[in-house]
């Protein structure tokens, strides 16, 4: 199975950057005291995300310690292998993996596990990360899948499966359909 190829950062966002740069330069030097109020606000803002990552980064490892020696094994048996690609199965479990593995480097992931509750990811993970990852792994497209049955129903990391599993193979050469 191929892996998925992240795209590098162009020169748009490297521009991005720079101009925000020379904004804040600007805001040091024409309003130093406003400035300042506003690093020491967005300072605290960081420092309670911050707490807040560590909390659910805390529960995320006793996911881990309580599935210890649970592999894609097991994660493949909660599938009818008749009836779910095996592509799609690895494609989604690795690429939750990925998007867990700074809580843990194989993250074991369950079929029943709730992507929001149980995994903290939210939709933007979700929409952009992880579902463009296994649509390009898979060679499933994403396209039409307002017609899809799962679509606004995806709750579980099966939801999830099951939505690819409801996509049309892609015809796009730069994807992984295989023959």
């Amino acid at each position: 199975m191929p892996k998925y190829i992240r795209k590098k950062a162009g020169r748009a966002l490297w521009m991005y950057l720079a101009i925000l740069f020379a904004a804040f330069l600007y805001c040091v030097v024409s309003a130093p005291v406003v400035t300042l109020v506003f690093a020491l606000l967005l300072y605290g803002a960081f420092l309670m995300a911050r707490r807040s990552t560590k909390q659910v980064e805390e529960q995320l490892r006793c996911l881990v310690r309580e599935r210890e020696g649970e592999s894609i094994c097991e994660f493949a048996r909660a599938f009818d292998a008749r009836q779910v690609d095996a592509w799609i199965i690895r494609a989604v479990y690795e690429q939750l993996q990925i998007n867990l593995d700074h809580v843990h480097p194989a993250f074991p992931v369950r079929a029943s596990d709730r992507l929001k509750e149980d995994l903290h990811l939210d939709d933007d993970d979700l929409d952009i990360d992880v579902a463009q990852e296994v649509e390009q792994r898979t060679g499933r497209s994403l396209e039409s899948s307002s017609s899809n049955p799962y679509f606004g129903k995806v709750k579980t990391v099966r939801d999830l499966v099951m939505f690819f599993q409801a996509q049309p193979k892609c015809r796009n050469p730069g994807y992984a359909v295989r023959g």
